[in-house]
């Protein structure tokens, strides 16, 4: 297994009068003995050669990134620099960008950074940052170097947590979804909305940091997408989990502000996607937050007692994506919702009605309990977007299933991948009805397979020509075009879903005393 990127140490004779042999075609027949085919060497490369080449007496160290038909050369340095050898690889996604810093000579982790990505300030979600890229001519530039500011400071992070230059690696693996990669790359993704659904690219390849406006010296490789809405982070995941190498039916959701998923086997492949919505990541609701300090992030309701926990153990300024998951199961399985999410200002003290907005609210921190001075609550209109959001991932989930002709009960695992399901209690996440009532050693989460992809690609250049394979045999539908998928939607919208019958455990935890609850 070799990495896409490589180091050569080379100990060349010094040019003569008798050999006046360039620079470059010394180091390319060094290369060729070594069994190295179809070198390039870039001009901003060969322009370092000298004097560097004879001041270090011709013993050089030469990187060397393999793509997919050839090699080229990034970096030419003097002694030997084998033991200096780093990748990055990166999931790009809409909320998050977490970059790795990786020993390409050991394969070990180096050290990790996240932040929220600062397109953020454009829209919550992509529509939003594609609507304001079409407003006017200057916006597609802006969003594209907030991008790239973005980039800069996970490079600043890492150098400064490690010591090591990160902007001077030679390759990064960049896994993110087909709008997000136009994005980066200025193109004007209302192509990935629009029909007929063809992206201006869908396989951009390798590209030099330069090119993007980036202060990095190496190239950048972007995981190749499968569609205008199955994009890298989902071909990166496949790539990590190998389901498509596998005799059972698995399937894979990677699901968080937008919902991308996959089913199949050895066999065959079908894929979709669909706008989750921010409501997943907290981003609803007058106080809903993302997951930081202050965040609450688990809720218990015990009859009309409610406890909860918060990020950090600070003083609760919000809610994040998994508080609001186990508020709505706990509010559900305690009767103060019922099957259609509405409140029951009855069940407890809790549900106040609120005369600035007309509407009941649920209070889940009261104004002495939070950090604000004001009481924190869920209200009504919170209670119906969120049932949108997860009306949709459940039905995503169900037609793509259908489209392939299997039911729930013939996966044999079902992988979830993202920071949603990674940090959200499953229970609750079932009792809701987002994910089917399965049983629960079938469920696989997952932290974060587009990360865990884009590492396996950088450690492994034979992955190059996986990825490819792997985009000839999914079969990718548009939920757009399924003509009941709205009816479907407005059944999955009810806690956990209008046929109760296909959620026995939630039902029985109904039925049961003790759950303070035996009414549906």
């Amino acid at each position: 297994m070799t990495s896409l990127s490589v180091k050569e140490y080379l100990s060349l004779k010094m040019p003569t009068e008798e050999a006046p042999v360039s620079d470059q075609s010394r180091i390319l027949l060094a290369l060729d003995a070594l069994g190295y085919e179809h070198v390039t060497i870039p001009l901003h490369i060969l322009r370092i050669l000298y004097p560097m080449c004879r001041d270090a007496n011709f013993d050089i160290t030469v990187t060397l990134v393999h793509r997919e038909h050839d090699w080229v050369v990034t970096h030419v340095e003097p002694g030997d620099q084998r033991h200096h050898h780093y990748g990055l690889a990166v999931d790009y996604g809409s909320t998050t960008i977490l970059m790795q810093l990786i020993d390409l000579n050991t394969g070990s982790l180096i050290a990790e950074e996240k932040v929220v990505n600062g397109q953020v300030a454009y829209g919550t979600d992509i529509l939003t940052r594609i609507t304001y890229c079409l407003e006017n001519e200057e916006h597609p530039a802006n969003l594209q170097r907030t991008t790239v500011e973005t980039f800069h400071s996970l490079l600043a992070q890492l150098t400064e947590s490690t010591g090591i230059e990160a902007a001077k690696c030679s390759v990064m693996v960049v896994s993110g979804n087909t709008t997000m990669v136009h994005f980066l790359l200025g193109l004007n993704a209302w192509t990935v909305f629009a029909a007929p659904f063809a992206p201006v690219t869908a396989d951009p390849g390798f590209l030099w940091g330069h090119e993007l406006g980036m202060d990095f010296e190496g190239l950048l490789y972007f995981i190749p997408a499968a569609s205008n809405y199955v994009g890298g982070d989902i071909v990166s995941g496949l790539l990590e989990l190998g389901i498509h190498k596998r005799e059972e039916t698995n399937l894979f959701f990677d699901i968080g502000t937008n919902g991308e998923l996959v089913i199949g086997n050895d066999q065959w492949l079908v894929a979709g996607a669909g706008a989750a919505g921010p409501a997943l990541e907290g981003y609803i609701s007058r106080y809903g937050m993302r997951a930081a300090p202050g965040a609450i992030d688990s809720v218990k309701i015990h009859g009309q007692e409610l406890s909860y926990t918060t990020i950090g153990n600070e003083k609760p300024i919000g809610i994040c994506g998994s508080g609001i998951i186990d508020l709505l199961a706990q509010m559900r399985l305690n009767g103060w919702i019922n099957i259609a999410g509405e409140l029951n200002p009855e069940s407890s003290p809790r549900i106040v009605y609120l005369p600035d907005e007309n509407q009941y609210g649920a209070v889940y921190a009261h104004a002495e309990e939070s950090a604000t001075g004001s009481p924190l609550y869920f209200s009504q209109t919170d209670i119906d977007q969120y049932l949108d959001t997860k009306a949709a991932a459940f039905t995503m989930m169900e037609c793509l299933l259908e489209s392939a002709g299997i039911a729930f009960e013939d996966l044999d695992h079902c992988y979830l991948s993202g920071a949603f399901p990674a940090h959200s209690d499953l229970e609750s996440a079932i009792t809701i009805g987002i994910f089917p009532d399965l049983p629960r050693e079938k469920y696989r989460v997952l932290r974060n397979s587009s990360l865990d992809g884009a590492r396996k690609v950088l450690l492994d250049h034979s992955q190059l020509a996986e990825a490819k394979a792997l985009l000839e045999i999914i079969y990718c539908v548009q939920f757009a075009s399924i003509p009941d998928f709205l009816v479907r939607m407005q059944a999955a919208k009810f806690i956990p879903h209008t046929d109760m019958n296909r959620f026995p455990s939630v039902q029985q935890k109904l039925c049961n005393p003790d759950c303070g609850m035996d009414k549906l």
